[in-house]
């Protein structure tokens, strides 16, 4: 069994412990599954919305697969939380990330 389906086993028996979901996301950015890991990070983010490193790789993501708009709107929602939460160096990382994107 690899790391993958591991991970999806995990994710199975408790699908809202979110650090499976993100390594598994990790895990197939890694293998190249860019669409596969961004689907892993919406997930993610709809049932853990303050996970905020999702914020990031996910935005990270979707610039990539054509979508300009939404990985804005999501780093931008991203920079939301980090200042709720008051984590200013997400925040910083959040901003640099939303500063490559081409209007």
């Amino acid at each position: 069994m690899d790391r993958t389906d591991q991970l999806r086993k995990f994710i199975e028996a408790q699908p809202d412990e979110p650090f499976p979901r993100y390594a598994l996301a990790l895990e197939l950015k890694g293998k190249g599954d860019t669409a596969g890991a961004a689907r892993e990070l919406g997930e993610l983010l709809q049932r853990t919305p303050d996970y905020l490193a999702a914020y990031l790789q996910l935005g990270l993501l979707l610039q990539p697969l054509g979508q300009s708009d939404e990985a804005r709107a999501t780093l931008q929602r991203g920079q939301e939380v980090a200042r709720k939460k008051g984590d200013t160096h997400t925040l910083s990382e959040l901003t640099a990330a939303l500063e490559t994107i081409a209007p």
